[in-house]
């Protein structure tokens, strides 16, 4: 492990404040499962890291009107077992029951899996699909952005010199909708994705679709959604061959890799099947709670 000066923050100005006195030589510490592995395996340098766990203003999960308000120093395991996201957004619930192991997600943070960029994210493509929004502290003070922004690339964001990433807000719909996260890893846990798929539907009273989302993880330089996949099903019922020509657009749009842990054209394959297979399990369940209510 190279040494590091350490330094620990009670408010959002003092992050920024500490960050931009580095000159790009810093980095924030939440959870640290993702930062302090990178530091002794010699892929990061900091010489300054940054405690923000002691910022209220990042922390909490907090239920407002039609919005979910995730601070993004909320624990992977607080997620998975937090009432109001299960009531609310339940396919956030199934990718944060994914990721690591318990331990690590008792330690991991939402923000932190975001801003470390992985491709395999299992949180990002879920969000994508839920259209959160990240809110930023900065130089003057705080934006919002749609998350689909949020990335540019391997381990790469948007945030800007001394920018930090502080809660992730997600609209909410009452309508009826189902929705599937699917993960494909060699092992059930411990293990990153080679395919990621999250697939959200809502259906109008007459069983249309009225709304689809479809994110892809690990098959792309960043996580991404695939517009081409949604539009195809939206004022449609769901067929297995409407659900078949989604999948497969969502496998043309993506750019996989080939790796030690799969073939570019085995997760392309992947991404068909995940896609097709989501897609009728999220009208089921869609439909289902629609026709339960109507009852």
């Amino acid at each position: 492990m190279q040494s590091f000066d350490y330094q620990k923050v009670f408010t959002l100005q003092e992050a920024f404040d500490a960050a931009s006195a580095s000159n790009g030589a810093s980095a924030f510490l939440a959870g640290g499962t993702d930062l302090l592995v990178q530091i002794k395996e010699g892929k990061k340098h900091p010489r300054y890291v940054i405690d923000v766990k002691g910022v209220p203003e990042m922390a909490g999960v907090t239920l407002s009107g039609d919005e979910l308000s995730i601070g993004a120093l909320t624990s992977i395991r607080t997620l998975e077992r937090s009432p109001s996201v299960a009531e609310n957004v339940s396919l956030l619930v199934q990718a944060a029951a994914k990721l690591g192991s318990v331990q690590i997600r008792h330690r991991a943070t939402i923000g932190g899996n975001l801003c470390n960029a992985s491709p395999s994210a299992d949180t990002a493509p879920v969000l994508l699909a839920l259209e959160a929004q990240a809110e930023i502290f900065g130089k003057t003070g705080a934006r919002v952005m749609a998350l689909d922004n949020f990335f540019l690339g391997p381990g790469t964001t948007v945030l800007g010199d001394g920018e930090i990433l502080t809660r992730l807000k997600i609209p909410l719909s009452h309508k009826r909708n189902g929705s599937v996260y699917y993960k494909l890893s060699a092992r059930k846990a411990m293990d990153l994705a080679f395919v990621g798929v999250a697939v959200l539907l809502e259906l109008d009273g007459s069983h249309r679709i009225s709304k689809a989302r479809m994110a892809l993880a690990a098959v792309d330089p960043t996580p991404i959604r695939v517009p081409s996949a949604e539009k195809l099903l939206e004022g449609l019922r769901l067929t297995p061959e409407t659900a078949r020509e989604s999948a497969e657009l969502a496998a043309q749009s993506c750019k996989p890799i080939s790796d030690l842990r799969a073939s570019a054209d085995y997760r392309r394959e992947m991404v068909r099947e995940l896609c097709q297979q989501g897609l009728l399990a999220a009208y089921r369940q869609a439909k289902s709670s629609t026709e339960g209510k109507n009852e």
